[in-house]
């Protein structure tokens, strides 16, 4: 990957690039040595015995590392956010490095809209019980974010209506 996070040619995208540069890279010989490199079979051991259940295969490991495409989508397989967290682990890396930029992106959009939220007062409290380490998902951050901003647009039409005598929207369904 290229340094100082600038994106560069040899920056892996896809997930299949991201998985063959970690086992080419995230181990010390730098991937010189096909003995350093650990099988599929290796990592898929390594993932299942840490969720303490089955989680990935190896022919499913070698698809997504290859970039197979699934005949069913003419995408790529994909990974269940279980798999990513494994192999993720594995590396010893955060499981976002499996993510795309958009996604990181989006994520910390609207984590950043919702923190605002919390600031102006809009959100006095959330429980997060069981959430990983990532928090919120994007979308349901996403959703969150959609839902304030719905209801500040109801209170500020409420507030006019009320400037206004309240003509208007009595019944809830708009403008007469």
């Amino acid at each position: 990957m290229s340094g100082a996070g600038i994106p560069g040619e040899d920056e892996p995208r896809s997930l299949a690039e991201k998985i063959t540069w970690l086992l080419h890279n995230a181990f010390p010989s730098g991937g010189r040595s096909d003995e350093a490199v650990p099988s599929d079979r290796q990592v898929v051991r390594a993932v299942n015995e840490r969720a303490g259940r089955h989680v990935i295969g190896h022919t499913t490991f070698w698809k997504l590392r290859t970039g197979k495409i699934n005949p069913e989508t003419g995408e790529p397989y994909t990974a269940s956010e279980d798999m990513l967290e494994g192999i993720a682990a594995f590396f010893d890396v955060d499981p976002r490095f499996f993510k795309s930029r958009s996604e990181v992106v989006g994520q910390v959009v609207e984590s950043l809209r919702f923190l605002r939220s919390v600031h102006n007062g809009d959100i006095t409290g959330i429980a997060g019980r069981g959430l990983g380490e990532e928090g919120l998902s994007h979308e349901l951050m996403a959703f969150m974010n959609e839902v304030l901003a719905e209801s500040r647009r109801d209170d500020v039409a409420r507030r006019a209506d009320a400037e206004r005598g309240g003509a208007g929207r009595d019944d809830g369904r708009g403008r007469d």
